[in-house]
């Protein structure tokens, strides 16, 4: 964080926790329950929210050389990232233009500069062009190959953030995706950090029931009362909202002893978990020397797909050093799955009974409120635009 902005958060957290007080929302916020349940909201969500906003990637550190790339899915649809020549990073359908095949496959970098096909490797370079067509004497005459390179998508870089949206023309505004936050993690310096692993899992359960478990500390004194509550406060909460993105710390209990000390002596990330919320559906989650990116999509009501990597602020090549990110990696996925996403699997078959109309959100949970009401005005958005229905 920058330094006011992590002196005044402090600030406000001492003076609530002296005061017994939270921050709090206008009202509280009541939703259907078929915004977790309907497969026609689902499929609103992919075609106007997931595949309409630009949507968070991967951080830059990943892409560090000329033809080093990943693979992914965002509203369903494969896409390569990859660095070119010219050190640009660029985003494209992971689809060969001949049959469809993949010309990407994990992540790793470009062999001597290109992308192939294994299916009749059709070669593209790193920056989209379609280079060769082996062996296929004159089956392809008509093809203008200057305009059958793959399907370029529109990406932006910034402050070490890479942002692709994969339909519409217009570029992106990096500026406006990442309103707020974007001091913020400027300040944590990510294209110095290193990616260490990648994990994905499965839920049984809408990707917005695990998503909001991160915007509310509220939980935390009754869910994880013997696993985290002995170290961090549940009560007060204090977000920052930015027209649907959010920052969201967590405090360590030691950060009441502050109170006591200069502000000079103030380090927020010494006693607490700083989270940033990226709409419309990825979460960073910064503990001193290293993060978590968590990445959630629903390609149906019940069902999610989670994507979280782990960084280090330092090389993680010396085996004390890859056993110690191990186990916070290990720890983190536990409490989570073990704990949050498994309870939000037995609320999705509760939901799914039709037997609760509507749930709620009180004054308490800032930033679950923020959260979902960004949602709402993305699909209100698309309907004025477009014509759906909100």
């Amino acid at each position: 964080m920058e330094r006011e902005a992590e002196l005044d958060w402090i600030r406000r957290f001492l003076a609530h926790l002296e005061a017994g007080t939270t921050d709090l929302a206008a009202s509280e916020l009541r939703l259907p329950s078929s915004i977790f349940t309907s497969a026609e909201h689902c499929s609103q969500e992919r075609d106007f929210v997931f595949r309409r906003q630009p949507a968070v990637a991967c951080l830059s550190c990943e892409l560090r050389e000329p033809g080093d790339y990943l693979t992914l899915r965002i509203g369903e649809v494969p896409v390569v990232v990859i660095r070119d020549a010219d050190g640009r990073v660029g985003a494209f359908v992971n689809l060969c233009r001949h049959r469809g095949g993949p010309v990407a496959r994990g992540r790793g970098r470009a062999e001597g500069g290109h992308l192939r096909c294994p299916f009749h490797s059709w070669t593209y370079t790193v920056s989209g062009e379609l280079a060769a067509i082996p062996n296929a004497e004159a089956g392809f005459d008509s093809i203008d190959r200057k305009e059958w390179g793959l399907r370029r998508l529109a990406c932006a870089e910034a402050a070490g953030v890479v942002l692709v949206r994969v339909e519409g023309d217009e570029s992106i505004d990096a500026s406006e995706a990442l309103r707020g936050v974007d001091p913020d993690l400027r300040a944590i310096d990510l294209p110095n950090y290193h990616h260490f692993e990648t994990r994905e899992t499965e839920w049984k359960c809408n990707w917005k029931l695990l998503l909001a478990t991160f915007l509310e500390s509220y939980h935390v004194f009754s869910l994880h009362r013997e696993s985290v509550h002995p170290w961090y406060f549940s009560h007060p909460m204090v977000p920052d909202a930015f027209c649907g993105n959010l920052r969201f710390p967590v405090a360590r209990r030691t950060l009441a002893d502050l109170a006591n000390q200069p502000e000079s002596e103030w380090h927020l990330a010494d006693h607490a978990t700083i989270q940033w919320f990226i709409a419309p559906s990825t979460l960073i989650s910064y503990t001193r020397d290293y993060l978590l990116l968590w990445r959630f999509y629903s390609p149906s009501p019940n069902r999610s797909e989670v994507v979280t990597s782990l960084y280090s602020a330092q090389l993680n090549d010396a085996p004390e050093t890859r056993g110690r990110l191990t186990k916070a990696f290990d720890g983190q996925m536990r409490i989570a799955g073990s704990e949050d996403f498994s309870l939000q699997e037995t609320i999705q078959v509760g939901l799914d009974s039709g037997a609760l109309p509507e749930v709620v959100f009180g004054r308490n949970e800032v930033g679950t409120q923020v959260f979902h009401q960004g949602l709402i005005d993305s699909l209100a958005r698309r309907d004025r635009e477009g014509g759906i229905r909100a």
